[in-house]
């Protein structure tokens, strides 16, 4: 798989934008700016990757909090994520509502992240995958879904106390202030820089009972949520082949996309609606193509940045720099430094 089949759903889309919004930052009009819409927050749509780390990097800048991740992860609003909250309240324990949740966390985030639930001698361990190459993205994400897990714990359990029994992050701590405002909240020892992101339950915890447990509406809420990751499945193939297309006619010069449609033997008004139902438009594609070609491209250190603005079919290197600062709010050249 490429990275730019990567993407989210619009459930962990809207746990940030309306999370910012509930901490006074404009998080819509942030959606708007980075080249989304309204209809990316709804809970079936699918948000190219690079488009969702242009948005949260956005929001990270207006928060200027070191501790963003943190502050979103405790923004829990349970609407937002519909039928993995009715998996969880469903369950009979609390461990088996935690292991629906990862079982089904495609719902949320598409294909760039899993969790992992996986029960060891005394303890339960949720370990957190990502395919999010931005460090700044990658540490408030690992912190954000930390906290959001511990949120979960006490909210499903209604036990305000409870808390995991050790905590390890991929990442050092950001600063003192951040390091003290994460291991304030998960009231237990975090490890810092320990190479992944982990958490360990005990399993008393895990056997925790949830009241209102039921076996039909946990069938059902399983049923749904099988349902809903068909109809991603559906859509995210629907879509695939157009953006091979449209990516090969990029590498070699402008892709147009009466071209692309005629290449798939359909009318440009098919196209469009298929990118429709996938929840993306036809210059939301071009823009996540262009965005994960350029970061592909600043990774060649052979190539100029000159080189790359021209690759790219921009027609003079501020454009192209002028573009990229809106995709990740970093220059190509600050970028580049980034990577090395």
């Amino acid at each position: 798989m490429k990275d730019n089949d990567f993407y989210v759903t619009g459930i962990a889309l809207s746990q940030f934008v309306y999370g910012a919004e509930s901490l006074g930052i404009a998080g819509v009009e942030t959606l708007t700016q980075a080249g989304l819409s309204k209809e990316h927050l709804l809970p079936t749509a699918r948000v190219p990757e690079p488009l969702y780390e242009m948005t949260l990097l956005r929001l990270m800048l207006a928060s200027e909090s070191d501790s963003f991740g943190v502050d979103i992860g405790q923004q829990l609003m349970p609407p937002l994520y519909g039928v993995l909250m009715s998996l969880a309240f469903s369950s009979a324990t609390l461990g088996e509502a935690l292991n629906n949740m990862a079982r089904y966390q495609g719902l949320a985030s598409g294909n760039c992240g899993g969790i992992a639930y996986l029960v060891d001698g005394p303890t339960v361990e949720l370990s957190v995958a990502m395919t999010h190459k931005n460090p700044i993205v990658r540490r408030h994400m690992a912190e954000f879904v930390i906290t959001l897990y511990c949120s979960l714990l006490r909210l499903i359990s209604t036990r305000a106390e409870l808390s995991p029994k050790h905590v390890w992050l991929e990442h050092p701590p950001y600063s003192t202030a951040a390091q003290h405002r994460l291991e304030s909240i998960v009231h237990c020892p975090v490890t810092w820089n320990a190479g992944r992101t982990r958490m360990d339950i005990d399993k008393d915890i895990h056997k925790l009972p949830i009241h209102g447990h039921g076996d039909d509406n946990l069938r059902l809420a399983k049923q749904l949520a099988q349902q809903q990751l068909e109809e991603l499945d559906k859509r995210t193939s629907s879509v695939e082949s157009i953006k091979w297309h449209a990516r090969e006619l990029m590498l070699s010069g402008s892709p147009r996309r009466d071209t692309v449609a005629e290449r798939l033997g359909v009318s440009t008004r098919t196209l469009d609606r298929r990118l429709k139902n996938a929840g993306v438009s036809w210059q939301e594609l071009l823009d996540g193509l262009r965005a994960q070609l350029a970061i592909e491209y600043l990774s060649d250190q052979e190539l100029t940045i000159a080189q790359i603005a021209e690759k790219l079919g921009f027609s003079e290197v501020r454009a192209f720099q002028r573009r990229f600062k809106i995709w990740t709010s970093m220059t190509p050249s600050s970028y580049r430094k980034q990577l090395l």
